[in-house]
């Protein structure tokens, strides 16, 4: 029998919507017997999910998504089963969270030069004592009648290349796959459509320079990609002998078309006792 899981999953440490007690709580009503808690450049949220998947009966797996310096694209990647106290690892995602946290003020007075009166004040409110991202800026464009939905807000201001968009300081590829392993976990790719690569070659020559590096797979089903782009990264990643890896990137309701566990039975590979088996070095 398959497990059903998650491995990419949001809270409002980053930029969703259900807190880490109420995401766990909702994934165990989901059925979901297995999920990995990866906030965008943030792990404060673990210690509490895994208080709560005790209560629930689902597994937490310790994860976080880290933002990665790339162009023309976008780079994220997963890190899995980290130690959450690893000094170098708490390092970095701090680096991380200040630059995101000096870069909001610049994405407020963008928007307000295009017509679009925010202030950073009432964003801060909006993301609570967590950090603010571009979805808790989407949300009050949403509420004041700028824009009719999350998408519209990235399509047309906060997206790369957009009139809004600003850039924020990143950690490199190789900081970041290091960063993750020596925190004692598992750096896998997510989302890769994001890279925005011309043809499977060039998705396949970058694999293999992710491999080199260190890193060990691919999320290759994805909610930011079409059943056929799933099918293209699973017959690429597949014959390079990488983990293939899959996740919702649930967001709760800035995503609401994105269900939990969407990819949960789609393959026939144990993710859990794999990842387990690599950390391990079985």
């Amino acid at each position: 029998m398959k497990q059903k899981y998650d491995f990419h999953s949001h809270s409002t440490i980053s930029d969703g919507t259900l807190t880490p007690t109420d995401l766990v709580k909702f994934a165990a009503s989901e059925g979901i017997e297995v999920l990995a808690l990866t906030d965008h450049d943030n792990i404060d949220g673990i210690e509490e999910a895994n208080i709560a998947g005790k209560k629930y009966g689902v597994e937490i797996v310790p994860g976080v998504e880290i933002s990665i310096d790339y162009n023309p694209g976008t780079m994220h990647m997963c890190g899995y089963f980290i130690d959450i106290h690893n000094k170098e690892l708490q390092k970095g995602l701090s680096f991380v969270q200040d630059a995101r946290r000096n870069r909001n003020p610049h994405i407020a007075k963008k928007l307000q030069e295009n017509g679009i009166d925010i202030n950073i004040e009432e964003v801060q409110k909006v993301a609570g004592s967590n950090q603010i991202g571009r979805p808790h800026f989407a949300k009050i464009m949403i509420d004041k009648g700028f824009v009719k939905n999350i998408k519209e807000a990235f399509n047309k201001y906060l997206a790369k290349g957009c009139s809004c968009y600003v850039d924020k300081a990143r950690l490199s590829l190789e900081q970041s796959t290091r960063m993750i392993i020596n925190a004692g976990g598992i750096p896998i790719l997510a989302h890769p459509i994001q890279l925005k690569l011309k043809n499977r070659e060039q998705y396949k020559s970058f694999f293999l320079k992710l491999k080199d590096i260190g890193v060990k797979g691919v999320e290759i089903y994805s909610s930011h990609q079409t059943e056929e782009e799933n099918q293209m990264f699973y017959e690429i990643v597949k014959p390079l002998g990488m983990m293939m890896t899959a996740g919702s990137d649930f967001h709760g309701g800035t995503k609401p078309n994105v269900k939990l566990g969407i990819y949960g039975e789609k393959i026939d590979i144990d993710f859990v006792k794999l990842l387990k088996k690599m950390k391990n070095n079985e």
